[in-house]
């Protein structure tokens, strides 16, 4: 026999033209225990001459069958809290030792950000010093491939042009020597620009740097080993107040100017704001000379 608390039945409301229908309730383990209680209570005789004990019924029944349920719920609720309870505090702690390691995990990684970022630093400070030595350098190197005439230059000057005479068609033999430009005629001018402080000089598209040479071989003048003919154009670059004096000036170049004036040897000057100097096309063939170390 099961109670009315034990034994509940869910209604549903009625709807018209259906029938309802009627869903058994759902059965706790506690009811299980409560039921067994109850039918362990009812089946109780007392000794020979006694009478049965008065099953209670309606309310107190009721009362009584509650108390029991409370009864095993407090039971069965402390036994479990007395399982969970440790289960518990382990996954605390160790929850909380996981804490504790990551934030340590934190702390290096932090400290390891920290010297990162110093040694960052530092290689930027290099690195910019580097920058500074590298654009000086840069610069000295330019001037000095300026000096050696591997790159082309341009800037105010003169140009000085020599050919050979024109009445050489009338002459042959020996005699035609002196109506020819020659390779010494050339050094001539080209050391008094020297001496003028021209910066750079050419001579018709050879640059003249400190390994050049100048030199006849037979009829033929060769430059920096280059063979050229004639006319003989050098460019200098340079200022004019410094190289126009002594361009000009009847004690130098004599030898030339006799040429020029018995013979009939063509010397022209022409100044211009732009002359192009073209760079050194050919090699430094250094074969006994070496890098030397500065010394103070």
């Amino acid at each position: 026999m099961r109670s009315g608390a034990c034994s509940a039945i869910m209604a549903r409301r009625r709807v018209p033209g259906r029938t309802p229908r009627t869903r058994a309730p759902r059965v706790t383990p506690a009811d299980r225990e409560a039921d067994g209680l109850f039918q362990a209570l009812t089946m109780l005789k007392l000794p020979t001459g006694k009478k049965p004990l008065a099953i209670p019924s309606g309310q107190n029944l009721a009362l009584l069958l509650a108390g029991l349920v409370l009864g095993l719920s407090l039971a069965v609720r402390w036994q479990r809290t007395e399982t969970v309870a440790p289960t518990n505090a382990g996954a605390r702690e160790r929850a909380a030792e996981a804490i504790r390691q990551l934030e340590r995990e934190q702390e290096q990684l932090k400290g390891e950000i920290a010297q990162l970022r110093a040694e960052l630093t530092d290689a930027q400070r290099q690195a910019a010093k580097n920058t500074e030595l590298l654009a000086t350098l840069s610069a000295q190197l330019e001037r000095e491939r300026e000096r050696a005439g591997l790159v082309p230059l341009s800037g105010p000057g003169v140009v000085v042009e020599l050919d050979d005479s024109t009445m050489l068609a009338k002459v042959s033999g020996p005699e035609a020597e002196l109506y020819i430009v020659h390779d010494y005629h050339l050094r001539d001018v080209v050391n008094l620009l020297w001496a003028a402080g021209a910066e750079a000089i050419s001579i018709n598209s050879e640059r003249l740097v400190n390994t050049t040479s100048i030199y006849c071989v037979g009829s033929t003048i060769m430059v920096n080993d280059t063979r050229l003919s004639p006319p003989y154009v050098i460019r200098a670059i340079g200022d004019r107040q410094q190289i126009q004096p002594l361009l000009e000036n009847p004690a130098f170049l004599g030898q030339l100017r006799d040429r020029v004036k018995t013979y009939g040897v063509q010397f022209r000057i022409t100044w211009a704001n732009q002359v192009d100097i073209p760079a050194y096309s050919g090699t430094f063939r250094i074969r006994y000379s070496h890098a030397g170390e500065l010394t103070p």
